[in-house]
């Protein structure tokens, strides 16, 4: 007789609980469940109806615009970011982490790399010890042209992860950009020690080898990269890696190939 009322006693305290929920964090949740789910659209109607019940509510601002980013809607997610950011900024129970990393995000994309910075550097603020926000910050300070920070993120990426494959190659752009070559062919030999698979390992070593002035290495091991299917193919020929040797048929040949 103890078994039916205890499952009825724990029921009610359920319904005790879902009844104490705000309408707004109601939506909230379903939303954050669609967008865990990768359903966008329906995210975005759910934190809709969340901010019709309560306009102001940081975390369903910071999610709807995560939503509009994942659909493509960028500056509308801007505007969400930097109002999440604006009302919440402060706050003790506020946590801006996302807003910070969605700001930087647009602002990479759209190459406004002071902005990413910015953002990135409050984001860091928020944890340290952050690699990801580290090796970020990383490529951001070498589009800035400030190698001596750039290198200082990427050694702490990498100190702090070492089998890292998007620091380690960070840490090789940015070593390859201060001229020392024997030390970025060092990162992207290990990426290729820790993962044979990965395209950024031999990519890497293909752009230190176009600047060493051996094309023959160089040909050789872009077309492994691309074999291993290097993202976006179409930027292959923007590197300034391979000056040298845009224009030689085969180079030209292996772009063209990577496309495909």
């Amino acid at each position: 007789m103890m078994r039916p009322r205890f499952a009825f006693l724990a029921a009610s305290f359920v319904l005790v609980l879902v009844a104490c929920v705000d309408h707004a964090t109601e939506h909230r949740v379903r939303a954050n469940a669609f967008f865990r789910g990768a359903d966008y659209a329906s995210a975005l109607e759910e934190c809709d109806e969340g901010l019709k019940a309560k306009p102001d509510d940081v975390g369903t601002l910071i999610l709807r615009g995560k939503s509009l980013f994942e659909l493509n809607r960028v500056d509308d997610a801007k505007r969400d970011f930097d109002r999440a950011v604006e009302l919440g900024e402060g706050r003790r129970k506020s946590f801006m982490g996302d807003a910070y990393l969605g700001l930087a995000i647009i602002a990479s994309r759209q190459k406004e790399w002071e902005e990413a910075r910015t953002q990135f550097e409050k984001l860091l603020s928020l944890d340290p010890q952050d690699v990801g926000t580290h090796t970020n910050l990383a490529r951001v300070y070498l589009e800035l042209g400030d190698l001596p920070k750039a290198e200082e993120h990427a050694d702490f990426a990498v100190r702090a992860r070492p089998r890292d494959e998007a620091a380690l190659f960070v840490l090789g752009q940015v070593r390859l950009s201060s001229g020392k070559l024997d030390d970025a062919k060092a990162a992207y030999d290990k990426i290729v020690e820790n993962n044979p698979k990965a395209p950024s390992g031999p990519y890497g070593l293909a752009t230190v080898a176009a600047r060493q002035g051996d094309k023959a290495t160089a040909l050789a091991k872009l077309r492994e990269a691309v074999a291993l299917k290097v993202p976006n193919p179409a930027d292959i020929p923007l590197d300034p890696a391979f000056a040298s040797i845009k224009l030689d048929p085969e180079f030209v040949e292996i772009v063209a190939g990577a496309a495909k």
